[in-house]
């Protein structure tokens, strides 16, 4: 084992060490996915020290008398709360926000699509997304939530800034050479401002993007993979709901992901990082933000 660039272990080792017969380890590993041992050529499990350490985590939830249910839960909401302090800091708001939030709430299309070209313009469009249109989009949702925007105000303003986006992403023309990245909004996912963005970041990178709309079907998805053969595959899910329509689509998911394996696979979105926290995929990544794609 000494081979290894990082500590690892057999699953006698990890027994040995935590305490868990062979047994229950593959038992937790099969039917909440909390730990992904790779396996060897010969066919032995190996496991690293990070699922060493979930393992003694969740053994020491039990040991408290923590039901299995919730001792996930519990060390879902660490995970959380550990990825939100990791977190890059976001760029300053700007002050267009606040004129924005006065022109959704009457309904001022033309208005809300001046002061979105005038902040493009000053900020560039990194920046803008980062500074106006991501807090402006997250301050509509926080008015509409607590009542104090009807769902008319929410969806006009939500309408606007799409098509803002996309008018803006007819206008890159990067070379049929450049990589190309394939998005997705995930079956019964309505939200797609998020992808739009990710695939403006992208552009601005150099990067071919082809967009497919709000919840397409699921056979689709990789009619489309195989016909467009690209480099990158995104996945995206502002919301859980995609996963409670369907209980087994993030496993289908997956499987798709391993049929292609020189197509790099992420998926993100607050859904699917909500949904991730416990049940982790084995050929897509996680993607928190652009950083995290190659």
């Amino acid at each position: 084992m000494e081979d290894f660039q990082d500590q690892s272990y057999y699953i006698k080792d990890i027994a040995d060490i935590t305490g868990l017969s062979e047994q229950l380890i593959r038992k937790w590993e099969n039917r909440y996915a909390i730990i992904h041992p790779k396996r060897l050529d010969n066919g032995y499990r190996v496991y690293t020290e990070a699922d060493l350490r979930v393992l003694q985590y969740v053994k020491a939830l039990r040991d408290q008398g923590k039901s299995m249910k919730d001792a996930l839960k519990i060390m879902a909401v660490d995970h959380k709360t550990a990825r939100q302090q990791d977190e890059t800091p976001q760029a300053e708001k700007s002050p267009c926000v606040s004129k924005l939030i006065r022109r959704g709430a009457i309904y001022d299309e033309e208005g809300l699509m001046t002061l979105l070209t005038r902040a493009n313009h000053q900020y560039g469009l990194d920046l803008f997304l980062q500074n106006t249109v991501q807090p402006f989009l997250k301050e509509v949702g926080e008015l509409w939530q607590k009542g104090i925007w009807d769902e008319s105000q929410e969806t006009v303003s939500s309408l606007v800034v799409k098509d803002f986006l996309t008018q803006i992403s007819r206008n890159f023309a990067n070379s049929s050479q450049s990589p190309h990245v394939l998005g997705f909004c995930l079956p019964n996912e309505t939200h797609e401002i998020p992808l739009q963005m990710l695939l403006l970041q992208l552009e601005i990178r150099g990067w071919r993007t082809t967009r497919i709309g709000a919840s397409p079907k699921f056979s689709a998805i990789e009619q489309l993979i195989r016909h467009i053969q690209p480099k990158i595959v995104l996945l995206s899910a502002a919301t859980t709901i995609p996963f409670k329509s369907d209980q087994h689509l993030f496993e289908n998911l997956d499987h798709i992901a391993r049929r292609y394996p020189h197509i790099s696979f992420y998926i993100g979105g607050h859904g699917v990082w909500d949904y991730t926290e416990i049940v982790k995929p084995r050929y897509m990544q996680v993607a928190y933000s652009i950083d995290d794609i190659r």
